[in-house]
C-alpha cells in the first residue's frame, strides 16, 4: 500500500507515537486532575508535558493557554461560537473547510451574524487589501485557513494578522493543514486563536486537537463550548472561564494526548523546514508529471503539499477507486470544501494527492505509473 491521503490524516505514524500510547495505557492511564493517587498524578504530568510542547511550538505565553479538544473541528467551534455573537460581522474566504463554513452559516442563520467572503484566488497583496477594506465597525473576527486542504494555496498569515491587530479584530486561524509543516508563532503573526488537529502534520493519533491562545488573551470574552465536570470548583453551577480547565469539560483523551506529545517530538527532531522542503519537492514532481500525462491540475500556487487533479472526462471518484485497486490511497470528491471546489472549477469531484515526510519519490513515481495505466 502506498498512502497518499495525508491531508485527511497522516499515516503511518512514527513508531514512538504508538510506543508512548501503549506505555500510557499499560502504566499510568489514570484520570488527570480528578484524584491524587499515583496513576492520576502520572497522567496529569503527561498531559502537562504535551501542553507545554504545544505551547512552545506555537509561541504561547503559558501552557495554560493550550486547550485540548478532540479535533480541529471542535477547536474551531470553541473559538467561533465562543467569540462571535448576535449582530457581529465576520470575514472569511471561499477556500474554507466545512469546519469553518458550517459554524459561520449556523451563526448567520440563528444570530444574524454577517459574513463577508473574500476570494482566496487573488494574490496576497489584493487579499490583504480586501481584508482591510472589508472590516466594518461591527467586524468581530477574521476566520480563515492557513493552508488549503485541496490545493497549494497558503495564506499570508503574518500580513493578515497585522491588519487584524491594527483594526482590533480577532484572528482565528485554521491550521489543520499547516501545523507541523510551517513555522507559526501566535505573537509574531498576530494570531489570537490557533486551531489545529493532532492527527495530521503533528503525527498524533486521531481524536486529538487543540486551541492555542495568544499572550494576554482575555478569556472573559470566550464562552465555553462544553459544560460538565472539570475537576475544579465542583460546587459551582458554572464551569467558569479559567483556562484550560473551564474549556475542557469531561475526561481528557490521555493516551491520545500522550501520543500527540510524541508526534510533536518527532516533528521537532525532523525539523519544520526539512519537512516542508521534502513535501514541496514531492508535490512539484507530481504536479509536473500529472500535467505531462494530460491531467488537469487545479489551484497550483507553488506551495503546500497537496495536488488536486482530474483526468479528462473521467469522474474523480472512479479514478480514485482505480488507484485504490492499484494499492494507492488517495481521496476524491469535495473534500469537505465545496466552495473551494466551486472557485477552482473542479466540477464537484476531483482527486486529491497529499504527501507527508513518510513518502518518497518512489511513491510519486508509482502514482504516475498507475495514473498512466488508467487514463
Amino acid at each position: 500500500m502506498i498512502y497518499l491521503d495525508n491531508a485527511a490524516t497522516t499515516f503511518p505514524k512514527p513508531c514512538e507515537v504508538a510506543r508512548a500510547m501503549a506505555r500510557c495505557m499499560s502504566e499510568f492511564a489514570g484520570n488527570p486532575g480528578r484524584s491524587s493517587h499515583p496513576a492520576s498524578a502520572a497522567a496529569a504530568r503527561a498531559v502537562y508535558d504535551t501542553r507545554c510542547a504545544v505551547a512552545d511550538m506555537f509561541g504561547a505565553e503559558t501552557e495554560e493557554n493550550v486547550v485540548f479538544t478532540k479535533n480541529a473541528t471542535e477547536a474551531l467551534c470553541l473559538a467561533i461560537f465562543g467569540l462571535i455573537g448576535r449582530g457581529d460581522h465576520v470575514i472569511t474566504t471561499n477556500f474554507e473547510h466545512n469546519s469553518v463554513r458550517r459554524p459561520l452559516c449556523r451563526l448567520c442563520d440563528e444570530k444574524g451574524v454577517g459574513v463577508t467572503v473574500l476570494d482566496a484566488r487573488q494574490d496576497d497583496n489584493a487579499l490583504v487589501k480586501a481584508l482591510d477594506d472589508g472590516i466594518k465597525q461591527n467586524t468581530r473576527a477574521l476566520v480563515c485557513l492557513h493552508s488549503s486542504n485541496v490545493c497549494t494555496r497558503v495564506m499570508p498569515v503574518h500580513r493578515l494578522g497585522e491588519v487584524c491587530r491594527r483594526r482590533g479584530v480577532f484572528f482565528i486561524l485554521d491550521a489543520a493543514q499547516s501545523a507541523g509543516i510551517y513555522d507559526i508563532d501566535l505573537n509574531k503573526d498576530n494570531i489570537d486563536v490557533l486551531c489545529a488537529p493532532g492527527h495530521k502534520g503533528l503525527f498524533g493519533p486521531m481524536g486529538t486537537g487543540f486551541c492555542v491562545f495568544r499572550k494576554g488573551f482575555d478569556f472573559s470574552r470566550l464562552s465555553p463550548l462544553l459544560f460538565g465536570g472539570t475537576g475544579v470548583d465542583s460546587i459551582s453551577r458554572d464551569v467558569g472561564r479559567t483556562p484550560p480547565e473551564s474549556y475542557e469539560a469531561g475526561t481528557l483523551n490521555v493516551p491520545g494526548i500522550v501520543g500527540l506529545g510524541a508526534g510533536i517530538g518527532f516533528v521537532r527532531r525532523r525539523g519544520l523546514e526539512a519537512i516542508r522542503e521534502h513535501e514541496a519537492a514531492l508535490c512539484q514532481i507530481a504536479n509536473d508529471e500529472l500535467r505531462a500525462l494530460g491531467a488537469t491540475v487545479y489551484g497550483d500556487y507553488g506551495d503546500g503539499a497537496v495536488v488536486l487533479f482530474n483526468l479528462g472526462d473521467r469522474v474523480g471518484s472512479e479514478v480514485a477507486e482505480a488507484l485504490g485497486d492499484a494499492g494507492i490511497c488517495v481521496r476524491a470528491g469535495l473534500h469537505c470544501a465545496p466552495t473551494a471546489h466551486d472557485a477552482l472549477g473542479t466540477g464537484g469531484d476531483a482527486v486529491r494527492v497529499s504527501f507527508s515526510p513518510m513518502n518518497t519519490e518512489r511513491n510519486v513515481r508509482a502514482l504516475i505509473d498507475a495514473v498512466n495505466k488508467i487514463k
